[in-house]
């Protein structure tokens, strides 16, 4: 894996030039106030990676300090170098192959992966879990596995929309060929139809267009045709107009006789009702004269009465005016007499509300003097005995506090005996190794002895059989007198030669009887070599076992151990340093709890509840009567200045001209006056109404005879209209009646015969358009057929369609597959996405171990693709649904998301060969104890996955509890601080010390974990 060794920034924003700072190959620590440079490193980080920095776009000048001409990054991999290089035109220049970092990875797609699995920067906007599903669901669609399918199922849109546009104009030509097809063949059933149609003998079109003259002139409406068509050359459209014409000419004429015929019947009604009307019309107008002669009587006499009623109403208006300012004079001095004593009464009641408020001030000032002193004295004792209980949980949590130290101190002896424990269980494992070894270097001996002694056992079973049968073979075919051997040729002599061949016969059986017994003895030996051998491994398995199990053992308690060193009841990170910070505490909560018991005995005994409660009542009424005596005291001076100010409007004007005795007098003969006037009117009044009603009778006669009259002279207009629309002149008479149904009849009949003629007359028309539509048919085939007969053009016409069939066909086919391609690439695409979603249960394991909240621990992550494009969106469950993450989490709560999120996908998606964490103040919302559990997780990454960690905080505390847990655990780390300087911001690397270790003596060496700081 590769490791980022150093980075080198030249006026990166605030930063200094050749600014180099050294990484750890465990975790880096950058200390630095807020505004310093934090966040540039990392963005210069990615710019050296990329040539970009997202935040920016394309616009990179901002990333150059002020006054300088260019700014550069340099980042140093070991064998991977890399630069990129900005100047302030906005050229960029880079140089390095970063491909051993991001092998068959896209350019464009780094900055994106680079966010999923290395950097947490503080572009909140854009994290995964606040981005918009479609930004989100983008990111995630850039990780190498599936971005494949991706890629092709994007461009798999463009190819099925290319073959839809095809099959959509191979439908269309197929369709045209069809119409094409079809009208053809209806051609030539039309044609075939019409000659069928037309056989027989026709008057010729000049014959049929002189009938037809002739009937329009005995119809009298020869005027009345289109003009020229009945002129040669007759064409069959004109024939067909004329015929058409004439024919509608003649029937409207029908309709309209039979309609007059048809409305002599109520001739009779209309001469009746006209006679009927004229007599009634002439007696109303006689009857409308007289009225209106008596019209003009009554109106004469009303104007009489009005004008006496008038001229009485008059001098009444006149009286009462009178009444209206006697009556003002004699209110202004009513008015004036009691505002005077309404002055007098209210002054009165002030003086008692004023006696009264400063009686009531005097009371309550001396009763809110006592409740307030009894408050206080309460306050006191509740601010002591709070503060006893504050003490007493301190006195708890000290308590628990010693439990915890000694819980502390047996982890650590507990620990220092499974390290003992695992001394012994690995000393031993040599041992057993040691012996495996010399087993199975025994067993291989043995199995190589019992190979030889099968191989000789079986070498000389076979030569035995060849020399047995050999040697039998001579000994039976030896002449008894021969003395040469047959082998060797030496003379031996007859008698010795058969001594020897039958001593050979003999001693072959022994030999191979003993390699018999060494082939038992070799097997027997081999398999307990083998038993030995099976026996050690057992026995060195079980021993791995007890190791490993020692090893969780005290993974546990070392665990248990960082938990207490953590617990804010402590107060150390050692055993003394908690035990002295507990005695402290335990000494400073004794003295706190004296001097309260000192300060308690000085104040007076705190009152009963029944005391305190008389007072507090007393207070109360006291209040509330105060308030009362000052609301009355406000409410008697308002009416005060309320009545003074009446008194005043009243006597602003001049007083009165007459006295009140002077007023009652002229009063009383107002009074007479207007009540004889008052009765005169409504004399007057009465004769006028009674007028009124006579002319109103009179004028509702004459209207009533103008509208009778109105309606007869409309009746009679009605009857003379009806009597017109028959077409009879002058008034309704039954002679003129007669006569004009006559002649209708007449008429009738002469219009049905040419009715008749006229059908005859269509019919020959309707053959001539037959034989007309076969000429255009034939001639229309024709033209269309060119130099092709027509069963060729036919067969040809349907080999074209049965072609364009097979094409649509084979379209048709091919967009099937491609939907079926679509379709298994769109379940490959889901299992590509189940595949990233396997990361959320490691994602939730890690929530469990940094928020404190529960339930964001079931945090989910929903992958999936929406018309095409990715969406993805991180929900988290709430009143059994599921919430977007952004709307409950604070801003702690989401740094801790996507902090994990980003760990859990560097864990499951390892695009890049650089296992680095780059996070940019990722506890900048978070107390120590939080961020301690964050620490945590990122120590695991870096021990038991390998992870190279950089991190800023503005937090010192932090950093040094960070980097004292990372040099406790045997972690290489470093911190480097950023400072300001008049030549930009530099880094310098902060010294640390190193932890001394502990000697333990007579006892296995210690691990990391045994080992504490002083």
């Amino acid at each position: 894996m590769k490791q980022l060794k150093s980075i080198t920034l030249s006026n990166i924003r605030r930063f200094g030039t050749d600014t180099t700072i050294e990484l750890s190959r465990g975790a880096t620590i950058l200390l630095a106030p807020n505004g310093t440079g934090k966040t540039a490193f990392f963005e210069a980080i990615e710019f050296g990676l990329t040539g970009k920095i997202s935040r920016l776009g394309d616009n990179l000048l901002p990333i150059i300090r002020d006054t300088q001409s260019m700014a550069r990054v340099g980042l140093d991999f070991g064998d991977v170098q890399a630069s990129a290089e900005v100047n302030n035109i906005g050229d960029v220049e880079r140089t390095g192959d970063l491909s051993p970092l991001f092998p068959d990875t896209s350019p464009e797609d780094i900055p994106f992966l680079l966010r999923l699995t290395h950097l947490l920067d503080q572009r909140e906007g854009e994290w995964l879990v606040k981005a918009e599903p479609k930004i989100a669901g983008s990111q995630l669609a850039r990780l190498p596995i599936g971005k494949e399918g991706a890629q092709v199922s994007s461009a798999l849109g463009g190819i099925r929309r290319a073959l839809t546009e095809k099959l959509k104009h191979a439908k269309s030509s197929l369709e045209a060929l069809e119409a094409e097809f079809n009208e053809w063949q209806s051609l030539t059933l039309e044609r075939d139809l019409a000659a069928s149609q037309s056989q027989g003998a026709l008057r010729s079109r000049e014959n049929i267009a002189e009938s037809i003259s002739d009937i329009a002139r005995q119809a009298k409406s020869l005027d009345q045709l289109p003009a020229g068509l009945l002129v040669p050359p007759l064409g069959q459209d004109g024939l067909e107009t004329v015929h058409d014409a004439l024919e509608q000419l003649v029937q409207a004429k029908l309709d309209r006789l039979r309609d007059q015929i048809s409305a002599l019947t109520e001739v009779d009604g209309l001469i009746g009702r006209f006679i009927s009307e004229q007599a009634r019309s002439e007696q109303l107008g006689s009857d409308l004269v007289v009225a209106k002669q008596l019209l003009a009587q009554r109106a004469q006499d009303r104007a009489a009465v009005a004008t006496r009623h008038e001229q009485f109403q008059q001098e009444l208006v006149t009286a009462q005016d009178d009444r209206d300012a006697i009556i003002q004079q004699l209110n202004r001095h009513l008015n004036e007499s009691k505002a005077k004593e309404t002055v007098e009464q209210r002054k009165q009641v002030l003086a008692t509300a004023d006696k009264a408020l400063s009686t009531a001030e005097t009371l309550a000032s001396s009763l809110r003097t006592e409740h307030e002193g009894n408050q206080q004295l309460g306050v006191q004792h509740d601010l002591i005995n709070r503060q006893r209980a504050a003490l007493l949980q301190i006195d708890a949590d000290l308590l628990t506090a010693r439990e915890l130290v000694q819980r502390w101190e047996k982890a650590i002896q507990h620990v220092a005996e499974v390290a003992g424990a695992i001394s012994g269980e690995v000393i031993k494992e040599d041992l057993l190794q040691e012996q495996l070894r010399t087993a199975v270097e025994w067993q291989i001996a043995a199995e190589t002895e019992e190979l030889a002694a099968r191989s000789q056992h079986e070498a000389l079973t076979s030569a035995a059989d060849s020399i047995r049968q050999a040697v039998a073979s001579i000994a039976a075919h030896l002449p008894a007198d021969r003395g040469d051997c047959p082998l060797c040729g030496e003379e031996h002599g007859s008698t010795i030669l058969h001594e020897r061949v039958a001593k050979a016969l003999e001693a072959i059986d022994p030999n191979v009887v003993d390699a018999e017994r060494r082939v038992k003895k070799s097997a027997d030996a081999l398999r307990e070599r083998t038993e030995a051998v099976a026996l050690a491994e057992a026995e060195l398995k079980a021993c791995k076992g007890r190791i490993i199990e020692l090893e969780h053992q005290q993974a546990g308690l070392l665990a248990d151990i960082d938990d207490l060193k953590s617990s804010v009841l402590l107060g150390g990170d050692t055993v003394p340093l908690a035990k002295e910070s507990i005695r402290l505490r335990e000494d400073a909560n004794a003295s706190a709890k004296l001097q309260l018991d000192e300060k308690q005995s000085n104040l007076a005994p705190p009152l009963t509840s029944e005391v305190f409660d008389k007072a507090k009542d007393a207070y109360d009424s006291a209040a509330r009567a105060l308030d009362i005596a000052r609301q009355e005291r406000s409410e008697a001076s308002t009416r005060l200045e309320q009545a003074t100010a009446a008194l005043a409007a009243i006597t602003a004007d001049a007083p009165p001209a007459q006295t009140l005795e002077e007023l009652s007098l002229a009063q009383n003969q107002n009074t007479n006056l207007i009540a004889e006037l008052s009765a005169k009117v409504a004399a007057e009044k009465s004769a006028l109404d009674r007028h009124q009603a006579q002319l109103s009778d009179v004028t509702n006669g004459v209207s009533e005879l103008e509208t009778q009259i109105s309606d007869a002279q409309a009746r009679l207009a009605t009857v003379r209209a009806s009597w017109r629309q028959l077409s009879f002149a002058g008034d309704p008479t039954a002679e003129v009646a007669s006569s004009h149904e006559a002649l209708l009849q007449s008429s009738v009949a002469e219009l049905d015969r040419h009715s008749e003629t006229l059908q005859t007359i269509k019919i020959e028309i309707g053959a001539w358009s037959k034989l007309e539509q076969a000429r255009l048919a034939q001639g229309l085939m024709d033209r269309r057929r060119g130099e092709l007969s027509e069963d060729a053009f036919t067969a040809n016409l349907h080999q074209r369609v049965e072609d364009e069939q097979l094409e649509h066909r084979r379209l048709s086919l091919l967009s099937d597959a491609m939907d079926t391609l679509n379709q298994h690439l769109s379940t490959e695409i889901a299992n590509v996405q189940k595949h990233v979603l396997a990361v959320v249960p490691r994602w939730q394991a890690l929530l469990k171990r940094v928020v404190r909240e529960q339930r964001f621990t079931g945090t989910n992550l929903d992958f999936r693709s929406l018309y095409r494009k990715e969406r993805a969106e991180v929900s988290v469950p709430l009143h059994g649904e599921q919430v977007p993450v952004p709307a409950i989490a604070s801003e702690a709560q989401l740094t801790d998301l996507q902090l994990t999120f980003l760990l859990s996908m560097a864990m499951d998606h390892q695009w890049s060969s650089w296992r680095g964490l780059l996070l940019d103040d990722p506890t900048q919302h978070h107390d120590l104890v939080h961020a301690a559990s964050v620490f945590d997780v990122l120590r695991d990454y870096i021990v038991d996955h390998g992870f190279q960690v950089v991190i800023a905080t503005h937090d010192a505390l932090q950093a040094r509890y960070f980097m004292r847990k990372l040099q406790n655990d045997g972690i290489e780390a470093r911190i480097w601080s950023l400072a300001p300087t008049p030549d930009g911001v530099t880094a310098s690397e902060t010294p640390w010390p190193s932890p001394t270790r502990l000697t333990v003596i007579d006892q296995p060496s210690p691990s990391a974990e045994d080992e504490q700081p002083q």
